[in-house]
C-alpha cells in the first residue's frame, strides 16, 4: 500500500531507524570531523542527541504526528550535544512547529514542515556556513518540495530526496576549503544523510535494518589533519541549557556574538540550548544566568580532544569491545565509544539481534505473548571479527571484555576471532567472570582508565581489580523463566511459585550463578536484597552502583533512592537488562551491582 499520509507511529519508527543508522556509523563520522574543529566528536555528539530523541519516540504513546513531534523536539533540546546536536535540536523544533495542528500529514504538509525546520535550524546559527549540515538540510527539503506533486507516496519521496541529499553532501568540499584539504565531506551533513538512509531502509522494508557487516560498511576514511592543537583559537566547547519564562532568544544570541565562534542558540519559548566555542566559559555561564535558570551546563577542552585523537597517542590507546550482555547506560556506551558485539535472540521462527533489532520494551511484550520460550545464541566469530577489524582503523590494540565463560561460550568465540585478525590488530580477550551490570561496571573502569591515558598494563591492572571486586546480587521475582530455560527443574519451580518463594542469586568469583538465600513474598525479598547489599558494601569507599531491572523500572528506581540515601555513593546508574539476559531472569527481576574500595 502506498503511504500518502504520515501519522505519529510512522514518525516514531522512522526516528528509531534513523538513530540506529547514526549510532552504527558513529566512528565513521568522528573520523571525518574537521569542521568547525577537528576534535573527532561529531559522530559521538549526533549519536548522543539522536539516542535521546529515540528514547522520546519509544516513550511517546501519542498517535498524532504533531504530538509526537513535540515530544521529539523537547527531548532533542535536552539531549543536544555539540554543534551538530544543537542544529538537529532546532530542526526538530521547527518540524514540531511546522506540523502544529496535524493529526496526520500529507506530503504537502510534511514537506512544508521540513522546509520550515531547515530554515529555523539555519536561523539558530550565529554565522551559518555553506557546505555544512545546514546546506544539505535545505537542499533536501527544497527537493522534496519540488517533487511532492509528481511523486506518489512517502516512500518514493523520501527515497528520491535521499539521492538529492547525497548529491548535496558530495559538494560540501567545494563549499568549505577545510573539507577539501582534509579529503572529506562535512561530518554533520554526512550524519544527516545517514539518518535519511535509515529512514529509507525502514519505509522500504518495514523493519529497522540489521547491523551491516564489515564488508557492507563504507570504506573507512580518516580526515587528513595537519593543524596543531594551539591553532584551535577557542579552546572550550561550551553548552548551556536555560529554562525561564520570556527568554529573549534574539537578544541572547546578539549578546553572545563575538564571544567565541560556532554560536548556536536553539529552542523556543521557555527553553534555550546555547552552544559556543569560547575561551571564557565561566563568563558565558554568568551571562546565561541573566536570561534564565541554568538546567545543565558543561565545557570540553577541544585542544585536549584534538591531541588525544590526532597524535600517535590516539593510535596507542586501546579500543574497547564487549558483548551485548553488558548493561550500561546507552549514553556511556556512545560517549566512551565502546563497541558492542551483539548476541542473538530467537523467538519462534524469528531471529533478533540483541539491543539492535530487539529493544527491551519490544522484548518483554513478545515474552509475555510468545507461545515458545525464547532462545539465545552467543555472538558469531564473524561478528567479533567485524568489530576487531573496525577497531584496527584507529587503534593498534584492543581490549575485549566478555560475559563470564562459565555462563556463555562468548569468551571462547572472542578468542577464536582474535586469532583471525592478529596481523591487523592485537586483541586482549579477557573473561569478566560477570554479566549484565557487573560486566558493565568492569567495562566502565576500563573505559575510564583508557581515557585517562593509562598505559596498557595499567588498564589491565584496573580491569583485573574490578573483576575481583565487583559484587552482584539479584532478586528473581518468578522461577518460571528459570524453569523454561532449563536452569531449574519443573518440580522445584512449581513448588517455589506455589509458596511465593523468591530467590536471591549472586555471581561468584568463578563467574557462576549461585544461590545466596531464599525468602517468601515480594516485599520480604526486596527488603532482604537491600540488607545483603548494605552488609556487603559497608565500609567501602568511592562506591559506584548499577541497578539493572527486567521490565520493572519503578521498583528499580526505589532501590536507587534507598541506595542513595544510605550510601551517598560516587555514582548510581539505572539500566534495563539486555533481552539475552532478561529471558532467563524473567520480568520483575532486579540486580544490584557495585564496586568499592576498602
Amino acid at each position: 500500500m502506498t503511504i500518502t499520509r504520515l501519522d505519529g507511529l510512522l514518525l516514531r519508527r522512522s526516528i528509531l531507524a534513523a538513530t540506529h543508522r547514526v549510532v552504527q556509523m558513529q566512528e565513521q563520522l568522528d573520523n571525518v570531523n574537521v569542521f568547525p574543529v577537528a576534535d573527532a566528536d561529531t559522530g559521538t555528539n549526533m549519536s548522543l542527541t539522536m539516542r535521546g530523541v529515540a528514547e522520546a519516540a519509544l516513550d511517546c504513546s501519542a498517535t498524532s504526528i504533531h504530538e509526537v513531534s513535540v515530544a521529539l523536539a523537547a527531548t532533542a533540546l535536552a539531549a543536544a550535544h555539540g554543534s551538530s546536536g544543537a542544529i538537529l535540536a532546532q530542526f526538530f523544533q521547527g518540524l514540531s512547529e511546522g506540523l502544529r495542528g496535524c493529526r496526520e500529514a500529507d506530503l504537502s504538509a510534511f514537506t512544508a514542515a521540513c522546509l520550515y525546520a531547515s530554515k529555523l535550524a539555519r536561523e539558530a546559527v550565529g554565522e551559518p556556513r555553506e557546505g555544512t549540515i545546514l546546506t544539505v538540510m535545505q537542499d533536501w527539503a527544497e527537493h522534496m518540495d519540488k517533487k511532492k506533486e509528481s511523486t506518489r507516496g512517502f516512500p518514493a519521496l523520501i527515497r528520491r530526496s535521499l539521492t538529492a541529499a547525497s548529491k548535496s553532501l558530495e559538494t560540501t568540499p567545494e563549499k568549505l576549503e577545510v573539507l577539501a584539504r582534509a579529503g572529506v565531506v562535512d561530518a554533520g551533513a554526512q550524519g544527516f544523510v545517514y539518518m535519511l538512509e535509515g529512514i529509507v531502509d525502514f519505509v522500504q522494508t518495514g523493519e529497522v535494518a540489521p547491523l551491516m557487516s564489515n564488508n557492507q560498511m563504507p570504506e573507512p576514511i580518516k580526515a587528513r589533519v595537519t593543524m596543531a592543537p594551539l591553532e584551535i583559537a577557542f579552546q572550550f566547547c561550551t553548552q548551556v541549557q536555560l529554562v525561564g519564562s520570556g527568554i529573549d532568544h534574539g537578544g541572547l544570541k546578539q549578546r553572545l556574538q563575538g564571544f567565541g565562534d560556532s554560536l548556536i542558540v536553539a529552542g523556543r519559548g521557555d527553553r534555550v540550548h546555547i552552544h559556543i566555542h569560547t575561551n571564557h566559559p565561566e563568563q558565558l555561564f554568568t551571562i546565561a544566568q541573566e536570561y534564565g535558570t541554568m538546567a545543565n551546563y558543561q565545557k570540553e577542552d577541544m585542544r585536549r580532544q584534538h591531541t588525544r585523537v590526532h597524535s600517535a597517542f590516539g593510535l596507542d590507546t586501546m579500543a574497547l569491545i564487549t558483548d551485548s550482555s553488558c548493561d550500561l547506560p546507552a549514553d556511556e556506551i556512545i560517549r566512551h565509544k565502546i563497541r558492542i558485539v551483539p548476541a542473538r535472540v530467537m523467538i519462534g521462527d524469528v531471529t533478533y539481534t540483541d539491543k539492535v533489532t530487539l529493544d527491551e520494551r519490544e522484548f518483554y511484550r513478545l515474552l509475555s505473548s510468545a507461545p515458545l520460550y525464547p532462545k539465545t545464541s552467543q555472538p558469531t566469530p564473524a561478528a567479533f571479527i567485524d568489530a576487531y577489524s573496525r577497531a584496527a582503523t584507529n587503534h593498534r590494540e584492543a581490549l575485549a571484555l566478555t560475559v563470564s565463560s562459565n555462563l556463555s561460550g562468548t569468551f571462547r568465540v572472542a578468542e577464536l576471532a582474535a586469532r583471525n585478525v592478529k596481523e591487523q590488530i592485537k586483541i586482549n580477550v579477557v573473561d569478566s567472570k560477570n554479566i549484565s551490570a557487573g560486566l558493565g561496571l568492569i567495562v566502565r573502569e576500563a573505559a575510564e582508565a583508557i581515557e585517562s591515558g593509562a598505559k596498557i598494563e595499567e588498564v589491565r591492572q584496573r580491569v583485573d581489580w574490578a573483576i575481583h571486586n565487583v559484587r552482584h546480587f539479584g532478586l528473581i521475582e518468578t522461577t518460571e523463566y528459570l524453569v523454561r530455560s532449563g536452569r531449574l527443574s519443573k518440580l522445584r519451580g512449581s513448588l517455589a511459585n506455589l509458596v511465593n518463594l523468591k530467590l536471591i542469586l549472586t555471581i561468584d568469583a568463578d563467574g557462576r550463578a549461585q544461590l545466596v538465600t531464599k525468602t517468601f513474598g515480594a516485599a520480604n525479598g526486596r527488603r532482604r536484597l537491600m540488607e545483603i547489599v548494605k552488609r556487603e558494601a559497608a565500609g567501602k569507599h568511592n562506591l559506584r552502583f548499577i541497578v539493572a531491572h527486567a521490565n520493572t523500572p519503578d521498583t528499580a528506581a526505589s532501590y536507587v533512592e534507598e541506595i542513595g540515601n544510605h550510601f551517598d555513593p560516587k555514582d548510581i546508574s539505572l539500566v534495563s537488562v539486555s533481552p539475552a539476559f532478561g529471558c532467563h531472569l524473567g520480568p520483575g527481576a532486579v540486580t544490584i551491582v557495585f564496586l568499592g574500595e576498602d
